[in-house]
């Protein structure tokens, strides 16, 4: 087993080699000027940049940028770390994707992070060094978040400008019910995108320390702003201090029985109670509308993800008809044992 120590003597260069470092340092900068120059060309003069191109760039960028990073003088005080800013925003570009994009960004922390506690200059603790280093990998995140929801709504917007263009282009001996219909399945597809864009923006305040109940308000009258379904949010008892890990699953739960209720259960109204025992707290969310099919189960991501997020609580996960025997009502109990606290 390698020990820390070896590793850091075996990326601490020895001091007559030092030197050239700077050479390296301007080599790699060089180095990733004309591979991003070159598919930037690519793309400027309409030449074909695939996927494969995309992914390649990212690689090749992060890997310089670590290189550079390695082979410096400077150790932990170099700069070449901002060029992984925007490396990851090219992967974010090109792979829309949550997972994949923040899959991408995750290896390239822990390599940077890695590579800067063996260093040497390292990470100094004595200065509160390691505070930079995790206020680093916080905007790397930052970074992929940013572009990545930007780049998903930007995609969307074409998509509907060119089924726009599309229907306008038809022929005029189209019928009118089937123009009807394409354009609310477009105006669907739209409110759709922006509900599903609206749960990472409306979870930050979440990370920022703000009570459960005050979120899950705000997210609910965006959730009537975009889908124009009257949402009533009713609280009773006073909200506990509950670990930020809960209070994210409980949004994730509330987000996904909302959205059942948009975009399968053709609601009218949604109610959403949430009440605050002493040993436990409850939280139904119920709709008005068709109701679900026997094989709901079976069907999408949506409450597998709902029953795993319960479980992880320690919870239960009850699904039904409303109260008036006519719609869906999604119903979740959490025990608060395990569940407080402030992480």
């Amino acid at each position: 087993m390698v020990s820390s120590d070896s590793l850091a003597v075996a990326v601490q260069l020895p001091a007559q080699f030092r030197g050239p470092c700077l050479y390296s340092d301007h080599a790699v900068a060089g180095s990733l000027l004309a591979l991003n120059g070159y598919v930037h060309y690519r793309i400027q003069s309409n030449r074909t940049v695939t996927r494969r191109w995309a992914l390649a760039l990212s690689v090749m960028d992060a890997a310089m940028v670590t290189a550079g990073i390695a082979i410096s003088s400077s150790g932990f005080q170099n700069s070449f770390f901002v060029l992984y800013y925007p490396a990851l925003a090219m992967f974010a570009v090109v792979f829309t994707s949550f997972r994949l994009s923040f899959a991408w960004a995750t290896m390239v922390a822990v390599v940077y992070a890695a590579l800067s506690l063996v260093m040497e200059p390292g990470v100094e603790y004595e200065i509160k060094e390691e505070k930079i280093l995790f206020t680093r990998i916080v905007v790397m995140y930052a970074v992929v978040a940013a572009v990545n929801l930007v780049s998903r709504f930007e995609r969307t917007r074409r998509r509907e400008a060119a089924k726009r263009e599309e229907l306008a282009n038809a022929p005029n001996d189209e019928g009118r019910d089937e123009l009807i219909a394409k354009l609310e399945a477009i105006h669907a597809l739209s409110k759709s995108t922006m509900w599903e864009l609206r749960h990472p923006i409306d979870a930050g305040p979440i990370f920022e320390g703000r009570e459960f109940g005050r979120v899950l308000s705000s997210h609910a009258s965006t959730f009537t702003t975009i889908t124009s379904i009257p949402t009533e949010v009713e609280q009773s008892g006073r909200e506990p201090r509950l670990s930020t890990v809960t209070r994210g699953l409980l949004f994730s739960i509330a987000h996904n029985a909302m959205t059942n209720a948009f975009r399968h259960s053709r609601a009218d109204r949604v109610a959403i109670a949430l009440s605050f025992d002493a040993d436990r707290l409850r939280m139904s969310v119920s709709d008005d509308g068709i109701g679900l099919p026997d094989d709901y189960a079976d069907r999408g991501h949506g409450f597998r993800n709902m029953r795993r997020d319960v479980e992880r609580m320690g919870g239960s996960l009850e699904v039904g008809p409303g109260e008036s025997g006519r719609g869906t009502s999604v119903t979740c109990v959490v025990p608060y044992d395990a569940n407080r606290g402030g992480k």
